[in-house]
Order: structure tokens, then C-alpha cells, then sequence
């Protein structure tokens, strides 16, 4: 299926409902597994994501199929390896192509039993659980979050504290913190300090959760109100108090005309006088939101460089090199060097091709603003944003007519 969107109005005025965070949402149902009595998660994400990770924890089933869901392959070979059972973790062709390698040797070194069933390194796994040690693992900081979160999530159910030592500046670090505040919150003794994570042996308590509304699908209507004429959306439930790091996104949109107030309800974005300098902006610790801030600033014609772009080409696909193509569709030119990208300011042409989706709902959400530029756009594969925020295109079609085409 594909979409062609063309805009209803450039005046957007209208409150927008969030999903339920899909990451502190599959954190949770990782805890809730491990907790010795089940509890209540209010406003759990319905995102793809979740929903395959809550499938695999409900089913007993010996061969698991994550399909594209990189949370939960990751979360599962660390809950499987640390638990008694013989499983199979697999997943689509492309998550077939991302590595897991460093996070199967740190379970190794805790004693845990996994094999690969086809190329070294990377996924299907074949895990034959145990009761793992503890002890002291080492992880570089350049590698996906995810790896340190899966082993400390584990740590409690562990004999031995789990000591991790990151070597160098770990990327994304608010998403280890968030995983710390959650564990802390359901009764983890859990320490980082610096680049050393401690998780000492307990149990995980069990108590009614409810989820934070989604930060990093909130940037993708900054974007839609940093391109429209005016602005005047509520975001219903944000609020000021949030583990969520892309709350980022205020400080970040701030400097692309959009005005963020926190007001009884949720966050009210307006629009403020657009900052014609050019700026720059390290994304190491917020790479969720690197596509909706980039094609937001495209649009804009803003001169803008990102930096701390280090694992983009490892996500859903790679984003880097998919950026580049699809902002080279209206004329824009984007450069990379190493782990930064330079975004020319340009004035955007009408696209004549259909925007490519690479299975990844980030790119689809973070081009849909774009409607708002042009007098029609056109989007393939549009619902692969049903991955993290399957109610996105019931909001858009307040603004934006979406026709379905064949």
C-alpha cells in the first residue's frame, strides 16, 4: 500500500493523543516477567514492539520470532539465557543483519549457553537457559544501549552482583538511566556511577505501573508545527517530569520555531520566531530524533549539523545513507563525515518520486510533515509506523488528507 498526503489546512489547531512509551513500556514487561508476583502496567504501549515482546512473554513457545523488533531481540536473549528452557530467537531478514555478537559474549561470561544458528555474530540464536553467575563484564560505550540494558535488567535474578564496565562514553546514556530509574522503582539495588554499572543480587517487587506517554513521537509534531503556517496543538498527558531523554526534543525544536509550554493536560506547542542562524546539535544521547529534526530543518532551509550520529547504520535500516536519498528527492543535499551530517540550507523542490519507507517508521513519520510544504507527497509502506505509534496516521488526517492508494 502506498499514501499520497496532501494538506487540508497549514493552521494546525487540535490536541494529538501519544502512544504509551514503547521504551519504558518493554522495560517494564521484562521486570514484570522477573518479578516473583505479576502486577498492573496502565497505558502500556500499543506499538508492534511491545506487542511481540508481551506475545513472547505469554507463550511458552520454544522457537520465538521477533520479526523486526530490536528490543525485543535483545531483551529476550538476555531473559532467555538467564532463565531454564532451550529456545530459538530469530527475526526478519534484516534483523538477521544486525549484530548481537558483543551481547552474546558478555552473557557468555556470565556462563550463559547460546549458539548461532547461522552466521557468526549476528541472529537466529539458539539459547539453552541456566541459572547465569554474575560477575564483571566489559562493554565498549559505542554500542547499542539496548546491550547494557538487557544485562542489567537480569542482574537482579543474579547470585553474584553483575559489575559492567563501559569503556569510553556510552552512546545514548538517558536510556541506561531511565533503565535504572525503572529497576529502582520495583526495588533493584542498582548503581552507575561514572562508566560502571553495579546490580546487586534481590528480587524485583511487584507493583502497578503506568507508562509516560511517548517523548520521541512527540518530536514528529514539533516537526508538523515547525513546518505549518500556525501552530497551536496540545500533546495530551506530557509532562514536565519525565524519564524519558528525548524530552530533549523541547530544547532541540526550540531552535526550529516551535514554542513547548507545559500547561494542565499536557504540552502546548506554538510558534515562536525562527532562529535564522545556523546550528548544530550532538544526537549521541537522542538518535530517535535525527529524522524528524533533520527533514524538519530541510524544510525550514536551515544550514544545520548533526553530530553523535555513530550507530545510525545499524537501526531499523540505514538511516544515514536513507536520509541522504530521500532529502536529495526535493533538491537538498546532505553530507556525512565520520559520525556527523551537514544539511545544506536550500530551498526544497516539489519530490516527484514516492518517498521510500526502508521499513522504518521513523522515516515515514519524520517525511509525513512534509505534506504541509508541498502541494502533494507520497509515501510507500505507510504503515510500518503500526512498529511504535499505530494511531499516527488517525491524528495526521486531522490536518492532512491521506489517500490510499494501490
Amino acid at each position: 500500500m502506498k499514501y499520497i498526503l496532501k494538506a487540508k489546512t497549514h493552521s494546525l489547531k487540535n490536541s494529538i493523543d501519544l502512544p504509551g512509551s514503547k521504551s519504558i513500556s518493554n522495560r517494564v514487561l521484562i521486570i514484570q516477567a522477573l518479578a516473583k508476583q505479576s502486577f498492573e502496567i496502565k497505558d502500556i504501549s500499543n506499538a508492534d514492539d511491545t506487542r511481540v515482546l508481551q506475545k513472547a512473554l505469554e507463550h511458552n513457545d520454544i522457537i520465538t520470532d521477533v520479526g523486526p523488533a530490536g528490543t525485543a531481540m535483545r531483551f529476550l536473549t538476555a531473559l532467555y539465557a538467564s532463565q531454564p528452557g532451550e529456545k530459538v530467537l530469530t527475526g526478519s531478514d534484516r534483523m538477521k543483519k544486525r549484530p548481537i555478537h558483543i551481547l552474546v559474549n558478555a552473557l557468555r561470561s556470565l556462563g550463559a549457553s547460546i549458539t548461532y544458528l547461522e552466521k557468526e555474530g549476528f541472529p537466529p540464536l539458539h539459547i539453552q537457559g541456566r541459572r547465569l553467575t554474575g560477575g564483571e563484564v566489559k562493554m565498549n560505550g559505542n554500542v547499542s544501549s539496548q546491550f547494557i540494558t538487557a544485562l542489567m535488567l537480569i542482574g537482579p535474578t543474579l547470585p553474584q552482583p553483575l559489575v559492567i564496565n563501559i569503556e569510553g562514553d556510552p552512546l545514548s546514556r538517558p536510556y541506561i538511566i531511565m533503565t535504572q530509574t525503572l529497576m529502582q522503582r520495583c526495588g533493584a539495588q542498582v548503581e552507575f556511577d561514572q562508566n560502571k554499572i553495579i546490580v546487586k543480587p534481590g528480587r524485583y517487587r511487584s507493583s502497578n505501573f503506568v507508562i509516560e506517554r511517548d517523548w520521541s513521537a512527540a518530536a514528529f509534531w514539533m516537526s508538523f508545527g515547525a513546518l505549518a503556517n500556525r501552530t497551536n496543538l496540545l500533546l495530551n498527558q506530557l509532562q514536565p517530569e519525565s524519564i524519558q531523554g528525548d524530552i530533549a526534543a523541547i530544547e532541540l525544536f526550540s531552535k526550529l520555531g516551535i514554542k513547548s509550554t507545559f500547561e494542565e493536560g499536557g504540552l502546548r506547542l506554538t510558534k515562536q520566531k525562527l532562529d535564522k542562524a545556523d546550528h548544530e546539535w550532538n544526537f549521541r544521547n537522542h538518535p530517535d530524533l535525527v529524522q524528524p529534526a533533520i527533514f524538519a530543518a530541510a524544510g525550514l532551509q536551515k544550514t544545520f549539523t548533526l553530530h553523535g550520529l555513530d550507530n545510525l547504520r545499524l537501526k531499523e535500516t540505514d538511516r544515514i545513507a536513507a536520509i541522504e536519498k530521500e532529502l536529495s528527492k526535493m533538491g537538498v543535499d546532505a553530507r556525512t563525515e565520520g559520525f556527523s551530517m551537514h544539511l545544506n540550507a536550500s530551498t526544497p523542490a516539489q519530490p516527484n518520486d514516492y518517498f521510500e519507507s526502508y521499513d522504518d517508521h521513523r522515516m515515514v513519520m519524520s517525511v509525513a510533515p512534509l505534506s504541509l510544504l508541498f502541494s502533494e507527497i507520497r509515501i510507500e509502506n505507510p504503515m510500518v509506523v503500526t512498529k511504535s505509534y499505530p494511531g499516527f496516521w488517525k491524528q495526521v488526517e486531522k490536518f492532512v488528507d491521506v489517500r490510499p492508494i494501490r
